[in-house]
């Protein structure tokens, strides 16, 4: 137990760390893109594509590796490429978008190798008795750094610039490495050998698995690194124009997510969120609306609270349903790890999808084509919801 709790913190702080390093490449290196390019949509677009098909295919060849053995020294491996792909940034400077190609490559193949036997290994690591104090823990320290890093690293890129800044981060992603080599190998499972086409085969028959799945394509075009919520920062950038702003911006919409989703928690934890489920679906299109009649910082505002809002409301029910399934009947011990691996694979051809489309719109150069993508990426949280709510809920 005291080994499962210094484990569980340990993973905590990793955690953390990296919700800071996502901050500063998410949202803050999208703004740095916009001012460092003169075709920031174009290059963004083919940057997380590339990205992303890269991702997509690590994941199956980490998947395959992981599933019985090397889970803690792979996941030290995504680390450290963390902490080189940070580097590699700090390094280009302005000079980033001449070498996108690079970047991208090693984003997609740190993300896939950290993220995987990351998941993988800390159902183990945190057992029965400790996961809800571990949870709770993890959420707070998270929904903390969530709510205070976006002003803290805003404030600094606007002082100084965004490769101190940077600098910063690396020390941050350095400490990660030396606390991932606190956690203590696994022994080797004992499991069947990988086999994806066997799993996916087996699993695609049932409706609930199906569903499962296009949950997953969708969202990859408007959460979890998705189209739409890189264009969501584009707007907000473009609109209020500094790093700070943008900081406070989402500050304040993480504070507001957080408050909805321990509402969510309270009242449909033992009742039925099949109404709750559409109304979060269709608010963030109504907004949309108000937004493309009456363009102006305060509506742009309203679009990026509903979409932060009812967004994270969605994941969780998503989240939930997920982890449910994957512990359920339909999933054995023997395919959880080639089911994770296809899951993934799904959600980044969502990714790639939406990336695809926001190029279109970067190409065209047209305010109409762009405001087309982004109904078309906002009609994509509607059929998210639609299909969470044909999820059961697996709860045991």
């Amino acid at each position: 137990m005291k080994n499962t709790k210094l484990e569980g913190n340990i993973i905590i702080a990793i955690d953390a760390a990296t919700k800071i390093i996502s901050l500063f490449l998410g949202p803050f290196l999208t703004a740095y893109f916009i001012k460092t390019s003169a075709e920031s949509i174009v290059d963004l677009s083919i940057y997380y594509i590339f990205s992303y098909i890269l991702l997509a295919i690590f994941s199956f060849v980490v998947a395959s590796i992981v599933k019985n053995k090397f889970r803690i020294g792979m996941f030290r491996i995504g680390v450290i490429l963390n902490f080189i792909y940070i580097l590699t940034i700090i390094i280009l400077k302005e000079d980033i978008v001449n070498h996108l190609a690079l970047i991208a490559t090693l984003y997609g193949i740190s993300s896939s190798i950290y993220w995987f036997p990351r998941n993988l290994f800390v159902i183990n690591k945190i057992d029965n008795v400790y996961r809800t104090e571990y949870t709770v823990k993890s959420k707070i320290v998270c929904s903390i750094v969530g709510i205070l890093c976006p002003i803290l690293l805003g404030s600094i890129i606007t002082v100084t610039n965004y490769e101190l800044t940077a600098v910063i981060v690396l020390i941050i992603s350095l400490f990660q490495i030396v606390l991932s080599f606190l956690i203590i190998p696994e022994e080797n499972n004992k499991l069947s050998k990988f086999n994806l086409k066997k799993t996916f085969n087996k699993i695609i028959k049932n409706k609930q698995i199906k569903n499962m799945f296009l949950v997953e394509l969708f969202v990859g075009m408007n959460v979890s690194g998705g189209a739409l919520e890189i264009l969501m920062t584009i707007l907000i950038f473009n609109s209020f124009k500094t790093n700070l702003n943008l900081g406070i911006i989402t500050s304040i919409t993480t504070i507001l997510s957080i408050i909805f989703v321990h509402l969510y928690g309270k009242i449909y934890k033992n009742r039925s969120d099949q109404n709750f489920i559409i109304v979060s679906s269709i608010i963030p299109i109504l907004s949309l609306f108000i937004l493309l009649i009456w363009r102006n910082n305060l509506t742009i505002i309203i679009y990026n609270v509903c979409y932060v809002i009812f967004t994270s409301l969605l994941t969780l029910t998503r989240e939930i349903r997920l982890f449910n399934i994957s512990d359920s009947y339909i999933i054995d011990q023997n395919n959880q790890c080639e089911f994770f691996a296809i899951r993934e694979g799904i959600l980044n051809s969502g990714r790639i999808l939406g990336y695809f489309i926001l190029l279109i719109a970067g190409l065209s150069k047209s305010q109409v084509v762009l405001n087309i993508v982004m109904v078309i990426l906002t009609l994509s949280i509607l059929m998210t919801g639609i299909n969470i709510r044909k999820i059961q809920k697996f709860e045991k």
